[in-house]
């Protein structure tokens, strides 16, 4: 989960200047939920904070994408 994390990192310090540049961001925040998810459900508490913020941050980021396709960013 890590080496996902890291890539988002770095994708965060690179300017996104498509729209398939943001989709992919988007797609690595998705794909780095996946095992706090799982480890949530079966009742990992701090796998549930970090699900959480994890959602978080999406839900921002989805903001900013949609700025984005509109051309206000």
């Amino acid at each position: 989960m890590s080496d996902v994390i890291e890539k988002i990192e770095e994708t965060e310090v690179t300017e996104l200047e498509t729209i398939h540049d943001h989709y992919e961001h988007l797609r690595l925040i998705v794909d780095s939920m996946e095992s706090d998810a799982l480890k949530s459900s079966k009742g990992n508490k701090a796998a549930g904070v970090r699900l959480r913020k994890s959602l978080r941050h999406a839900k921002s980021y989805l903001g900013e994408f949609v700025k984005f396709t509109l051309g206000k960013s």
